[in-house]
């Protein structure tokens, strides 16, 4: 069944985190061109989207803690060019449910700004309620960047063009959209787990009563490896959207 939806889609995540009492393992990442790298943390919010790197770059040193900052602009149209720089983490502090990482931007445009990272210490993966964690917001400057947030999706992502859900209760899945030029998104039920066989390849399938064909999924499939949006109707490819950022949470067992 297809659906039109009118409300908003909340959609943030936290990367790489492991919980043995949820059974769940989170992984964050972003593509620029034909490169996909791990991320710390990333935001959806209004006016952009927000990605900070999960590795210290290279030449920098361990200690100093730093990592790649990434910001796409959000319009009607679709996510701008993206604006990339380094930034510098501070240590974590945490209390009252809430834990926050003080950022410093090197160079790039915001050069000298400051701001942090807030995320949270309850809603989180490693709680069996929840099977992502939830970054609040992430400020930059006098930016603030607030996140949207869906806690039990399996798979959250960003296209150029477009933000997507899937939610998987074990037997089923289901697949919705919210289109940045305001348009109504897509929900389609009825979905399922698809395998291609290798290590790395991994996504859902869902159809539809008029002929369509969703795919949200990375692995061996053309035109490349890469996680993405395709959708086929007849045969044929009607949609084909690289996700820029995305979380994926899959059972600790898979």
């Amino acid at each position: 069944m297809r659906k039109r939806l009118t409300g908003l889609l909340v959609l943030t995540a936290l990367g790489a985190a492991l919980s043995a009492s949820a059974g769940f393992v989170e992984q964050s990442s972003m593509r620029v061109g034909t490169t996909t790298t791990p991320l710390k943390a990333w935001c959806d919010a209004p006016q952009g989207v927000v990605a900070l790197g999960a590795f210290v770059v290279p030449g920098t040193g361990a200690a100093s803690g730093v990592t790649g900052l990434t910001v796409w602009p959000k319009t009607r149209g679709g996510l701008g060019s993206p604006e990339a720089a380094q930034v510098r983490w501070g240590p974590s502090d945490a209390g009252a449910g809430n834990v926050y990482w003080p950022l410093t931007v090197l160079d790039g445009a915001r050069k000298g700004q400051a701001g942090f990272l807030h995320t949270s210490n309850v809603e989180n993966v490693q709680d069996p309620a929840y099977r992502m964690t939830h970054v609040n917001e992430i400020k930059l400057g006098g930016d603030v960047y607030r996140c949207r947030y869906v806690p039990q999706a399996a798979f959250l992502g960003v296209t150029a063009k477009r933000t997507v859900i899937v939610w998987d209760n074990g037997r089923t899945a289901t697949y919705a959209t919210r289109n940045f030029d305001g348009t109504p998104g897509v929900s389609v039920t009825g979905g399922k787990r698809i395998d291609f066989g290798t290590e790395t390849g991994w996504g859902y399938e869902f159809t539809t009563p008029d002929g369509y064909r969703y795919t949200v999924a990375q692995g061996d499939f053309v035109p490349n490896p890469h996680m993405r949006l395709v959708v086929f109707k007849g045969g044929k490819t009607a949609l084909y959207e690289p996700f820029v950022a995305y979380t994926v949470s899959r059972p600790a067992t898979d």
